[in-house]
């Protein structure tokens, strides 16, 4: 009994919370949480011709002057990078902070990548890594997606 509560506690607020991610290689640091809107299981749903929001928590671990995105698309064993335009400015989508960030800092940044209507109808891995100014990793996930069309 005191195994399913333990395993209940453990596992009800992933579900209730919709953390969708997965650990980045080589031990680059993971966010706190992870909402992808519209997304409470894996794999994510990316819809044809419009934008995935999603809310990243993470704590910064250093001083961190400015911050870029490099997201990286894995579909069909072809690796790209997965092109953000002016939504890699990382610093300019924090909610309720601004760059610089002070170490241990708690930090909510609002990534929108567009889907666009030509993206194939393919499952895929999408790595979202956040560098600093020095190009080192400040946070990192891994979420699997679906390209779909609205039905």
């Amino acid at each position: 009994m005191f195994r399913a509560v333990l395993l209940l506690a453990l596992v009800a607020p992933a579900v209730v919370y919709g953390n969708v991610s997965r650990a980045c290689t080589n031990g680059r640091p993971q966010p706190t949480h992870v909402h992808i809107h519209g997304c409470s299981a894996a794999p994510c749903e990316l819809v044809r011709g419009e934008d995935v929001i999603a809310d990243i928590d993470f704590t910064t671990n250093r001083p961190i002057q400015s911050m870029t995105t490099v997201a990286t698309a894995t579909a069909l064993g072809v690796v790209t990078n997965y092109p953000l335009g002016t939504n890699a400015h990382t610093c300019n989508f924090l909610q309720g902070s601004q760059c610089p960030l002070s170490t241990n800092e708690d930090v909510t940044y609002q990534l929108r990548m567009p889907i666009l209507a030509i993206y194939p109808l393919v499952s895929l891995s999408i790595e979202i890594n956040v560098i600093d100014q020095a190009s080192a990793s400040v946070t990192c996930f891994v979420v699997d997606a679906q390209v779909v069309t609205r039905t």
